[in-house]
């Protein structure tokens, strides 16, 4: 078997390559490249690059790093289905909850000697996700993020801050319609979500049920329309006050495994994969039911 590592300096601390180089020259009977990209976004063509490369080999990619990166891995893959993914995380991958402690797969021994769990991910007409394709306030805040991305120096939190209010201040309540097995219906709404383990990155929890092996997502609907109203949501959202289910219309959650969704003008809207944002007129979605061979640890 062929190791690869692919890290990104942005989600990486200085000296992370050096540490685990040194870490795997002490380790036996082990075939390992690692490779540092240059931006974020570049581990899609280093995967496709690493793929074509070893076309034939049994070959296991480690991402190092967290979800965005992960995701650009598989997006850069020609068959997801044939390449080993194993996720090192130095940032928190709520994908990994579904299955153990992060402190496992941070066990690079254990990973290494892991063995292959068939799990889903997501697929777009725009890219692949591991875990969440969002819009509305989700896509504005990315978007205020990459663009303040500088402003780090004044703390690391500080982008995400000014995204989070710019997202409730400006995001609009985009008409949607949206079709699933169950029909189409026509709605506003200030945020919608689609999960494969139904954690947002601010620790919201829509759900206590998921199971990354089913061939089902949960699609989350949250209906808000003034500036009081989005604030008052993401204070109790956060705090854990609100409850999800199919037939609350402000607050919907329901189980799909295909949905399709655009502006009903036919307006372009933003979508957010895990990080990654595109804009497109119609987004189709579908759930891959066990097409990723995700490593998991020993012993767990």
């Amino acid at each position: 078997m062929v190791h690869v590592f692919i890290i990104n300096p942005k989600y990486t601390h200085k000296d992370f390559a050096a540490t685990l180089r040194e870490t795997l020259s002490r380790l036996p009977d082990i075939n390992y490249y690692v490779f540092t990209t240059g931006a974020a976004g570049d581990e899609s063509e280093l995967a496709r690059t690493i793929e074509e490369i070893f076309e034939g080999e049994q070959l296991r990619i480690y991402c190092c790093g967290g979800t965005l990166c992960t995701r650009n891995v598989l997006n850069g893959l020609r068959n997801i289905n044939d390449v080993e993914i194993a996720i090192y995380p130095t940032l928190k991958v709520q994908y990994l909850e579904a299955i153990a402690d992060q402190k496992a797969f941070r066990d690079l021994k254990r990973l290494i000697n892991g063995s292959v769990k068939r799990v889903d991910y997501i697929k777009t007409d725009q890219g692949v996700a591991l875990n969440t394709v969002s819009f509305g306030l989700d896509p504005y805040v990315y978007r205020c993020y990459e663009s303040m991305y500088e402003l780090r120096v004044f703390g690391k939190v500080f982008p995400w801050i000014a995204g989070d209010l710019y997202a409730l201040l400006a995001a609009p309540n985009y008409q949607y319609r949206i079709e699933t097995a169950d029909g189409t219906i026509v709605r506003r709404a200030m945020q919608m979500s689609i999960y494969n383990v139904p954690v947002s990155t601010g620790h919201i929890r829509f759900s206590d049920d998921w199971d990354i092996s089913d061939g089902m997502s949960t699609f989350v609907l949250v209906d808000r329309f003034s500036v009081f109203g989005r604030i008052s949501y993401a204070i109790k959202a956060v705090g854990g006050s609100i409850r999800f289910s199919e037939d609350d219309p402000k607050n919907t959650s329901r189980q799909i495994s295909r949905i399709k969704i655009r502006h009903s003008n036919g307006i372009p809207i933003w979508g957010n994969m895990d990080g990654a944002l595109a804009l497109a007129p119609e987004w189709n979605i579908e759930v891959v039911k066990q097409g990723l061979k995700l490593v998991v640890p020993a012993g767990v």
